[in-house]
């Protein structure tokens, strides 16, 4: 089984530097409109002991499992190879385990598995036993290498799945494969999405492999230019609220002088990859993916295709601009650790919101998918604006300031922080930029009221209540822009 370009470095210096900024302020998770009810769904697997190390580590991160326990037999009867400890992990701690079923026999051979109705029925029996007797959540169905003719027949196999499961109160979910129209293809031919819609909880898109082992030329395993016409096309045919955006964690190395198939890699091994001597790395805008080249120990040359933090987050921005229900990450194990930082984002005011439509009173920003409203929008406009401030990076939101004991509501952007001041209300003063350089001196463990001071120098403004000067260019926008009552002191 399984956009706007940024610069990498930028965009990920951007997303840590405001998630230390709003991380103690977790929003409710209850409103399904809200950004932050995102389903978090991660695939795991028994083979791997990274995977088992990332989801101990992670559990608190993840609403839903599907641990890799069971397959479909061609005789229609269910393999277990589970572990009840990670199933007793996941339930103390709150976590859904749908485990993921998947078929061994393929195509004529996977026709032969569910071909009648009876065998249909003997299966959709075992798995109702087995959710009852584990006490599962549901189950989640991955079955591939289905051929177009048999789309019926798997249809109605989780029709009766759906009808057996629900009254049960157990979720039916599904796999399965990214298309970007109704042309039947070879691999996604047996999907009919909007009736498989009707019997699933869930459907996760496997938004991956568009750059696959076999390919002869080196691609991004989901470029996102891909995976949005992935997106654009299921959301014609699947509600939003079932669908899941499948997000690749792991990558391709192909040895272009032999040729295919490439090895998959995990991110920790691109990374290694990228150290072997005359390697060359970087991050394609276009397919919003890292790459590494380089040449092994018998002089062949290797292009490597991987995933980071910066595609994940790419990605994950697809989710809340298409207001689907979530995301599925396959798998646990592979992933850079920065993914953990994006997926944390979701629960603080950094997170983005799906588009909305522009007001009077409020403006929407595509380009970090933040709005701007009322005061606060008032007085971006009046003083300066995108040239001055940047785009809004968090929605407005209550925060406690340590250096003055208070709260205020708050609004961070790329180059400030607003702060709401109700004391002073109809006054020049009722809007006020943060002392956002007191907080970066505490953080480094400095003294936030300053570092110590220096003497006066020739041709500089002195300011003696913090022992600092300000000459040159700088001075001449600090006056210009406000000085004091905008910036404070230096």
């Amino acid at each position: 089984m399984l956009t706007r370009p940024r610069p990498v470095a930028a965009m990920s210096i951007v997303v840590l530097l405001i998630m230390s900024l709003v991380a103690s302020f977790v929003q409710n998770r209850g409103n399904a409109a809200d950004a932050s009810a995102v389903i978090r769904w991660g695939y795991y697997v028994t083979y791997d002991g990274n995977s088992n190390v990332s989801l101990k580590e992670h559990i608190g991160q993840l609403d839903i499992v599907s641990p890799y326990f069971y397959h479909l037999t061609p005789s229609g009867t269910i393999k277990a190879f589970d572990e009840p400890a990670t199933t007793r992990l996941l339930k103390d701690n709150g976590v859904k385990v749908l485990p993921l079923i998947q078929n061994e026999s393929r195509w004529n051979d996977f026709r032969t598995t569910i071909e009648t109705p009876e065998k249909r029925a003997a299966i959709v029996d075992r798995l109702y036993e087995l959710v009852q007797t584990k006490a599962y959540d549901g189950v989640h169905i991955d079955f591939e290498g289905v051929n177009a003719a048999d789309r019926d027949l798997l249809t109605d196999l989780m029709t009766r799945l759906y009808a057996a499961f629900h009254p049960q109160g157990w979720l039916v979910s599904q796999a399965v494969i990214a298309r970007t129209s109704d042309t039947s293809t070879y691999w996604g031919g047996a999907y009919d999405y909007p009736k498989l819609s009707q019997v699933n909880d869930y459907i996760t898109i496997m938004a991956y492999d568009y750059g696959y082992a076999s390919r002869i030329d080196p691609i991004a395993v989901a470029p996102l230019w891909w995976v949005e016409d992935v997106v654009s096309y299921a959301v014609t045919r699947i509600p939003r609220e079932k669908l899941l955006l499948g997000i690749p964690l792991y990558g391709y190395d192909w040895n272009t002088t032999s040729g295919p198939p490439a090895k998959s890699v995990t991110h920790a091994v691109a990374m290694q990859l990228a150290t072997r001597s005359g390697a060359t790395a970087g991050y394609s805008m276009e397919h919003q993916a890292p790459w590494v080249k380089y040449t092994d120990d018998n002089g062949h040359s290797h292009e490597t295709w991987f995933e980071n933090g910066a595609s994940f987050e790419a990605k994950l921005r697809l989710v809340t601009d298409h207001r689907v229900a979530g995301f599925a990450t396959w798998r646990l194990g592979h992933e850079d650790p920065a993914v953990w930082t994006v997926i944390a984002g979701l629960s603080t005011p950094a997170t983005r919101l799906p588009p909305l439509q522009d007001s009077a009173n409020r403006v929407y920003f595509q380009e970090t998918g933040h709005s701007l409203a009322y005061g606060f929008l008032k007085y971006w406009n009046a003083n300066g604006g995108l040239a001055r401030f940047g785009y809004p990076r968090t929605e407005e939101f209550t925060e406690f300031d340590p250096l003055v004991g208070q709260s205020y509501t708050v609004q961070y952007f790329e180059r400030a922080r607003f702060e709401y001041h109700p004391e002073f209300r109809d006054t020049q003063f009722e809007i006020l930029l943060g002392h956002v350089g007191r907080w970066a001196l505490q953080q480094r463990g400095g003294d936030p009221q300053g570092t110590p001071p220096v003497a006066p120098k020739t041709g500089a403004r002195y300011f003696p209540e913090t022992g600092h000067n300000v000459s040159g260019p700088f001075l001449t926008y600090w006056e210009g822009q406000g000085g004091l009552y905008s910036f404070g002191f230096p």
